[in-house]
């Protein structure tokens, strides 16, 4: 412990210098604190926990008009990782190249900051890479055809977030993800939009761990014997009209081997979201963005309160299943909720969710999940 509150006393006092420098600087924060409690249905206890979800601290700014950097690490668990953590060159003529870690463009969901998804996790399907972020080169470009149109690329090596991205065998191939995406409708003037994605992604081999959209409960393995490269394309889409949002994905992802053989998973999700009090979800770069009450509650209001519904769905192949027996061939996620944003940073999160994977022992699992996040 007095190791990391060395590091962001280091951290803290080495951007107070660069603003006494004349250096642009940003620093950031978050917390999100969580509880959870899960049970099958046939089980008789429960899972009582919490833990610190994130716990975030970043300082990010210019050293000139094209020159940027980010420096974000993760204190979660106590054990301090790298996040957003890069330099970049932007032009607003030819788009915008980084050399580092941050989110590969995999997706909505996964493009959409843990600040702003509504939900406590994010759909099954983004558990086809390795994690949000990946170290390498990445390039984005949001200005294309007036605005209307973008394109995003990461080549990425295979290191974690926490042994700081350390990859000393890329001869063994690195990960390359793209995405395009257009916005065909977008009327900001009555807070209306459409949003249509393609992304792509090839990997080298990896197991498939994931929870059911709970995170700390109990994990699916699946492993794919002489699996040497994975492969996924996914599709989005995403309508905006006043205070309603709805939001869906689909991904296939396949794995090859070393006899020619492939396994093959599927999956969709599909969101909607009403937001009570009048609202609505900002979008922005090919992602959504922070909710702002129109009167939170240090000026008097109630803040902004949101209801929500999601459904989400996992299928394996019959060759996923014959590798993996005992394991489900098809997982079913149900998940209601509702945010109360009291100010435009501070918000209590509650999410109910049901998962069915056809477990006839112990049953289907339920869950009552519970935040409270504050980010600056």
């Amino acid at each position: 412990m007095k190791y990391q509150l060395n590091l962001i006393i280091i951290f803290v006092l080495f951007f107070s210098k660069m603003t006494a420098q004349e250096k642009t600087v940003k620093i950031n924060g978050r917390i999100q604190y969580d509880f959870e409690f899960l049970k099958n249905e046939k089980a008789t206890d429960w899972f009582n926990g919490n833990e610190f979800r994130r716990v975030y601290l970043s300082a990010s700014g210019a050293l000139s008009s094209h020159f940027k950097y980010k420096v974000e690490l993760g204190f979660a668990h106590a054990a301090p990782t790298f996040k957003d953590l890069y330099i970049k060159y932007e032009n607003k003529n030819i788009g915008n190249f980084y050399a580092g870690s941050k989110p590969e463009p995999t997706g909505l969901d996964m493009m959409t900051s843990s600040k702003y998804i509504p939900f406590f996790e994010r759909a099954m399907l983004t558990a086809m890479q390795n994690g949000r972020n990946g170290s390498g080169l990445h390039y984005d470009n949001f200005n294309l055809f007036d605005g209307k149109a973008f394109l995003q690329m990461a080549m990425t090596n295979n290191g974690s977030a926490g042994e700081g991205f350390k990859d000393g065998s890329l001869e063994i191939g690195e990960n390359f993800s793209a995405r395009i995406g257009a916005v065909p409708l977008w009327n900001k003037d009555n807070n209306t939009l459409v949003h249509v994605g393609l992304n792509f992604a090839n990997r080298p081999y990896k197991d498939l761990k994931f929870r059911p959209e709970n995170h700390m409960g109990s994990k699916y393995h699946y492993a794919f014997p002489g699996g040497e490269n994975r492969q996924s394309i996914g599709f989005e889409f995403a309508a905006d009209y006043r205070s309603f949002s709805l939001q869906s994905e689909y991904k296939t992802l396949k794995v090859s081997n070393d006899i020619d053989k492939t396994y093959g998973i599927n999956s969709y999700y599909v969101m909607g979201s009403y937001i009570l009090t009048g609202e609505h979800r900002p979008y922005k770069h090919g992602a959504f963005g922070r909710i702002k009450p129109k009167t939170d509650v240090e000026h008097g209001g109630w803040g902004a309160v949101e209801l929500l519904a999601r459904i989400s769905n996992m299928q394996m192949s019959d060759d996923v299943i014959d590798a993996n027996p005992g394991n489900p061939k098809e997982i079913n996620n149900l998940s209601f909720g509702f945010n109360w944003y009291l100010t435009s940073h501070v918000r209590f999160m509650y999410n109910y969710v049901i998962t069915d994977d056809k477990n006839k022992v112990l049953g289907n699992l339920q869950g009552h999940l519970f935040r409270v996040q504050l980010d600056f």
